[in-house]
């Protein structure tokens, strides 16, 4: 009997309780969660430090630091608990450590995506990567618009390589599914601006840097044919062709 995916609610076949995509992502997440616990592990013993800017020098006041990071140690044993709660509805009964859970994840995975709560745990897994990469990576992440939530209309972020994120009003999305969506809306859009206009809004919104003399010799030479002059400088620029241009401008720069 075919049912709705717990996750994002489009058809899973039975005997799955998550969609074929939906069943992918859970098998990146578990992997991602398995490197974020080795690090947060190490952060944990202090064998890893991220150090904030102007945060050298000797700690004030003589206090030796404790011997381990306990924020970090308790996010681990909490992730852990979760991680145990989860297997058990697979019908593992014993509570072995994470390395070894996750470790196994790859075999019982099956089991994991024809749980009666496999979408609760997906959305818990999404979260506990979240909380635990603040702790273990401070690099910059550049997030970009990729849509807007289709269940509370706020403008979704993400970043490269991220597959399934949470919008802030709850709803789980596919990442890949939206940007899709979004592109598909776009070809129908026309944007009316100056070329200086447009090269901010393609940095903006995309990251591409191409100067609005690049965009004026586009136009020129006719390489925005849908691309109309309106007045005072002004262009309606088809977002579709401007978009794939400056994709394949970034590319060869």
């Amino acid at each position: 009997m075919d049912r709705n995916c717990q996750n994002c609610d489009k058809p899973a076949e039975a005997p799955w309780t998550l969609c074929k995509t939906c069943r992918r992502g859970y098998a990146r997440l578990l992997h991602r969660l398995r490197v974020n616990l080795h690090l947060l592990q190490a952060v944990a013993r202090r064998e890893y430090r991220l150090s904030e800017p102007g945060a050298g020098g000797r700690p004030q006041g003589g206090d030796a630091p404790a011997p381990i990071n306990l924020h970090a140690q308790d996010m681990l044993d909490q992730t852990e608990d979760g991680l145990q709660d989860m297997w058990n509805e697979t019908g593992v009964e014993s509570r072995p450590r994470w390395q070894a859970l996750l470790r196994d994840a790859p075999r019982r995975l099956p089991d994991l995506c024809r749980a009666s709560r496999s979408g609760h745990w997906l959305t818990w897994l999404i979260h506990a990567c979240e909380r635990i990469e603040p702790l273990i990576d401070r690099r910059p992440r550049t997030r970009r618009i990729i849509g807007v939530c289709p269940e509370c209309g706020r403008e979704v972020l993400a970043a490269k390589g991220e597959t399934l994120l949470l919008c802030k009003c709850g709803n789980p999305i596919n990442v890949a599914e939206l940007r899709e969506q979004s592109q598909a809306k776009a070809e129908t859009i026309h944007l009316t601006k100056t070329p200086a206009g447009m090269s901010q809004w393609l940095r903006e919104n995309y990251g591409y840097e191409v100067s609005r003399k690049v965009i004026i010799m586009w136009i020129r030479r006719g390489k925005l044919p849908s691309s109309k002059p309106v007045e005072d400088g002004y262009y309606e620029f088809s977002i579709r062709e401007i978009v794939s241009m400056a994709m394949a401008y970034s590319n060869r720069q």
